[in-house]
């Protein structure tokens, strides 16, 4: 008995063996440690490999003669588990049998390959085995919306890092944006207002505006301000007009550039309002809005150039024998262009 069972033990071996398709390897180089299988890009018969990849040997994957269950997915992964325990991480098949009278199983036989990391870089290489078995064992239409739905996941991968990528720039545009800013600027104005001077209505006048300006902005980008404002304009009856206001704003910057920066302000303030001729002055307090937007080009670390569009409207009390049309208000609306420097601080 004892014999008869050590017999049936070796013919169940070699059955089980027999089972199994048959791996078969020629090694050409031993130099590489083993890797990993899920590390191994497959590249089918009419599927170029990318330059500098080395064959470091043989692999075939083949029937025993008894083999069973040798679909085309354990066969690929019988010859890229080979491939990855000497070393390889691509596998180039060049001749594929399909299942006919000779065999009742899938035959392959390639070359074991090693692909330098700067290959596998520039190169557009195809995917690991998981998705070509696919190919194989998936009807068509199946595996064209599964690459589908593969290919806009690695889009949408593709934006997800871009989209982090600008969002850590802008992060770090934000730390480095100057939190701390003295402005000084000059330039024209225009008072867009009418304004009667005997029996003459000036429907517009040239003045000049002087500017001093202080801004904090927080990393968010807003921010707050004081700002002073002098305006002087003279019309041709002798008359001259000043305008001084000072008051507080709500800033929003945004360093969209490292050199450029951009900003934006709402103020309101007190104005004080007077106009003069000959010995004779008049003047008023009143309250007055301003609005700027400004853009600024940084020239050193602590210094810019920059310009601003200003605006300034301002509310004044209406003499008793002054008739006003629908719409129309008592006051001064001026529009100004100033230039000057940025201290940034």
């Amino acid at each position: 008995m004892k014999r008869i069972s050590l017999v049936a033990c070796v013919l169940l071996a070699v059955l089980l063996t027999g089972c199994a398709p048959r791996v078969a390897t020629d090694l050409a180089s031993h130099e590489w440690p083993a890797t990993s299988p899920d590390s191994v890009y497959v590249f089918h018969i009419n599927e170029r490999v990318p330059q500098g990849a080395q064959v470091i040997g043989k692999v075939k994957v083949v029937d025993t003669g008894f083999s069973v269950g040798g679909t085309f997915e354990r066969v690929m992964q019988l010859a890229v588990n080979a491939t990855a325990k000497n070393g390889g991480n691509g596998l180039k098949i060049t001749e594929h049998r399909w299942p006919d009278r000779h065999s009742t199983i899938h035959r392959v036989w390639g070359d074991m390959l090693r692909i330098p990391e700067s290959a596998l870089a520039e190169s557009e290489v195809p995917d690991t085995m998981e998705y070509s078995a696919l190919q194989q064992v998936l009807p068509t239409e199946e595996y064209a919306e599964f690459m589908e739905y593969k290919a806009a996941k690695q889009r949408y991968e593709e934006d997800r890092r871009a989209f982090e990528e600008q969002m850590r720039k802008m992060d770090e545009a934000a730390k480095n944006a100057p939190h701390n800013i003295f402005r000084l600027s000059a330039g024209p104005s225009l008072m867009t207002s009418k304004y009667q001077v005997g029996n003459h209505l000036y429907k517009s006048r040239f003045g000049f505006d002087i500017c001093a300006d202080y801004d904090h902005v927080w990393k968010s980008g807003f921010g707050f301000g004081i700002n002073y404002r002098h305006n002087y304009t003279s019309f041709n009856e002798g008359i001259k007009m000043r305008l001084d206001y000072v008051g507080p704003s709500v800033v929003m910057a945004t360093p969209t550039m490292n050199t450029i920066r951009l900003d934006l302000a709402f103020g309101l303030g007190y104005c004080h309002y007077g106009e003069s001729y000959a010995n004779q002055t008049y003047t008023q307090n009143r309250m007055a809005v301003t609005m700027r937007v400004g853009a600024e080009l940084k020239v050193a670390r602590h210094l810019a150039l920059g310009a601003q569009l200003s605006a300034f409207t301002m509310s004044m009390k209406k003499p008793e024998n002054i008739e006003l049309k629908k719409d129309e208000f008592y006051g001064i609306e001026q529009v100004g262009l100033q230039v000057g420097l940025r201290h940034y601080f």
